[in-house]
């Protein structure tokens, strides 16, 4: 069994705007509540870098930041579910040009302190076809912290084909094929569906992905653990038995005056980015929703008629109706990461085509 892609709305019963679901949304910039959740491989880093409350000995291994089982934590909507509020508006939340009432990403901070098994995700028409679920599983990893000699799995060394793979797993010799990545603080990882990857001790990192928990484990490293099943068919099925030949993205820089806006990776999904704020900063959202956290410092978000405050670890939904909002740096030190569902000419290409990028360049950060 794949683990389960259940990301229900929830409604709160004690919010008391559930009273009535056509009752007004207040528009503000939404603080949300991660969800911590213990693993076998977690640790306390997630604690020591970003600020998060956990307790001495628990081993939590991700927090989910955004998604619309996240509880809104301020203002006038405190205890509502983001699910709760894109039932009652979606297109105030989501944006007109929302698919549907399902939020579309899932936003998590990951700490490894033992090796992950060895995964794929399916794309979307293979999640349907196997699962019945909408969304398959593209991702991208965003490296907070890496210890020395920490490295990724990414994608295979070689051409290989299914019965190759076949082979070497009932010989537990799968790692002979597995391209291993050794990465540091900054790196950028672009994870399609369909690329066999794995998550190694000693790394801290952020990761935006479709809203999905479809995962076939292909390999795990010799460990049998009943609560740990392989799904070594399905795997076979979804992935991708090409040579992975490059496997960092080249985050590309717009420089302002008042922040910098790295551009780390764009596809059809989401975008991802990091701002380095000097100045109050503008985002302007495009009747998109966007989520924003904070790694460094703090920040006031101001809109035309409301603000919100956050520190370093917290996370933000901005509604695609707030219009627009400034980021003000609250501390010397200030970075952030945005995501949201790009229009990738619009907002990713053209932009960086401004800022004298050439199209190949443009290329290896905008992914199709």
């Amino acid at each position: 069994m794949t683990q389960s892609p259940n990301h229900p709305i929830t409604h709160s019963p004690n919010h008391p705007l559930t009273r009535s679901p056509n009752h007004p949304i207040a528009i503000y910039p939404y603080v949300l509540r991660p969800r911590l959740r213990e693993m076998v491989w977690g640790g306390q880093n997630l604690a020591r870098w970003l600020d998060k409350p956990i307790a001495p000995g628990q081993r939590i291994g991700e927090t989910w930041e955004a998604w619309e089982g996240c509880v809104i934590e301020n203002g006038a909507e405190r205890g509502a579910t983001l699910g709760d509020l894109i039932a009652r508006d979606t297109i105030a939340i989501l944006g007109a040009s929302a698919r549907n009432a399902h939020f579309p990403l899932l936003f998590k901070f990951i700490d490894a302190q033992a090796d992950l098994s060895v995964q794929v995700h399916p794309n979307d028409a293979q999640a349907q076809a196997l699962e019945n679920y909408p969304l398959g599983k593209t991702e991208a990893w965003y490296i907070l912290h890496a210890e020395p000699g920490a490295y990724l799995i990414h994608g295979f060394s070689d051409d290989v084909d299914a019965a190759r793979v076949r082979a070497l797993l009932a010989e537990n010799r799968l790692p002979e094929i597995l391209a291993r990545v050794p990465v540091q603080r900054g790196d950028v990882i672009f994870v399609p569906a369909g690329t066999v990857h794995a998550i190694m001790r000693g790394i801290l990192l952020a990761e935006i992905q479709e809203n999905s928990d479809i995962t076939y484990r292909l390999y795990d490293w010799g460990r049998d653990d009943a609560n740990r099943p392989l799904h070594i068919e399905q795997s076979l099925r979804v992935l991708n038995f090409a040579r992975q030949r490059e496997h960092k993205i080249p985050a590309l820089t717009i420089q302002r005056d008042a922040f910098d806006r790295h551009i780390l990776v764009a596809c059809a999904y989401f975008a991802f980015e990091r701002w380095d704020v000097r100045a109050a900063a503008r985002i302007e959202l495009n009747e998109r929703f966007n989520i924003v956290t904070l790694i460094e410092g703090a920040v006031e978000i101001v809109a035309e008629s409301s603000r919100a405050s956050a520190a370093r670890g917290q996370t933000l939904l901005l509604p695609a109706r707030l219009g627009g909002c400034d980021i003000v740096p609250r501390t010397t030190s200030c970075a952030l990461l945005r995501m949201y569902v790009p229009d990738g000419r619009a907002e990713v290409i053209e932009p960086l085509t401004r800022a004298g990028y050439r199209a190949e360049e443009i290329a290896r950060t905008v992914r199709e």
